[in-house]
């Protein structure tokens, strides 16, 4: 018995310290939008009928950051039928619309893609459905980036949903127009996509992201449940939020606050600054593929 407590002793004291998913020390792709090419609606689906061979083109943008990057970023981009490990081995790559420019601090990048995707593959994507179409046809777009670090590529992936249900059933990309900081339950002005705020190093301040109106914002909507009755939901965004070294967060994810919930008093995250302070991002997904974000960045004198 001694042995195995000082077996367990051993085991306690030699279990790591797992980085939080909030903290971005390396390479990270931290979303992947889909928005059909149309500058009026912002759908986060497209539309496609194998019925009348009509498919619409669709953009992909990723957001990738990499605080120590070490040379040019590489991102090739593949779409397939969806696979369990996220990756389209085999196929050819297809590279971003413009190359990547090469800014005095290339942190944080976010790659194009316009893709017109062959009707075959759609068609082969529905075809491997267990579901077959139902709620949207699923074609799986996958990403590998590399920085030139000894390290391996970072892999991630996005199912992009093509459908052909009437406009005013179909999904709009939620935004982000800004983050509110408080402290102690007092507010500091909002802060824009790639502001800049001032904090005090070691005092903790809270952050509520702020989404849109309308279509940018929470949607309600008419969907068909697998009995083929027609049903009326709400969306309900999540947050995930992310920083670099110098920023400590107090939690990976917060849900957006249901209809008739007291709003929290200093908002749905905290973090603590370290002198310096550093970048802060939050990743909006609103439960039906659709996605948004915002960056800033903080001092601490």
């Amino acid at each position: 018995m001694a042995l195995a407590a000082c077996c367990l002793s051993a085991a306690a004291a030699c279990t790591p310290d797992f980085q939080s998913a909030s903290q971005v020390t390396d390479l990270r792709v931290l979303a992947i939008r889909q928005e059909a090419i149309d500058p009026d609606q912002g759908f986060a689906d497209t539309f496609a009928d194998l019925d009348t061979h009509t498919v619409q083109k669709v953009q992909v943008t990723a957001l990738i950051v990499d605080p120590h990057a070490s040379g040019p970023l590489v991102a090739h981009g593949r779409v397939c039928s969806p696979t369990d490990t996220g990756r389209c081995d085999g196929l050819p790559p297809f590279e971003p619309d413009q190359p990547f420019p090469s800014p005095d601090s290339p942190m944080v990048q976010q790659p194009v893609y316009t893709l017109q995707v062959p009707e075959d593959t759609i068609a082969q994507a529905l075809q491997s459905d267990d579901l077959k179409g139902f709620g949207g046809i699923r074609v799986q777009f996958s990403l590998q980036v590399d920085d030139g670090d000894p390290h391996d590529p970072v892999m991630a992936s996005k199912i992009l949903l093509y459908t052909k249900v009437p406009d005013s059933m179909r999904n709009h990309n939620p935004e982000l127009v800004s983050l509110r900081i408080t402290l102690d339950g007092a507010d500091y002005p909002p802060v824009g996509p790639g502001g800049t705020f001032s904090v005090t190093p070691g005092v903790e301040y809270g952050l509520r992201p702020v989404l849109g109106t309308g279509g940018a914002g929470i949607e309600e909507y008419d969907t068909v449940d697998l009995s083929g009755n027609t049903i009326h939901l709400r969306e309900e965004p999540r947050y995930s939020f992310f920083a670099t070294t110098g920023v400590d967060l107090d939690r990976d994810g917060a849900d957006e606050p249901l209809p008739g919930q007291p709003e929290p008093v200093n908002g749905l995250a905290r973090f603590t600054a370290s002198a310096g302070c550093g970048s802060i991002w939050v990743v909006v997904r609103d439960g039906r593929g659709g996605i948004g974000w915002i960056g800033a960045r903080c001092t601490a004198p």
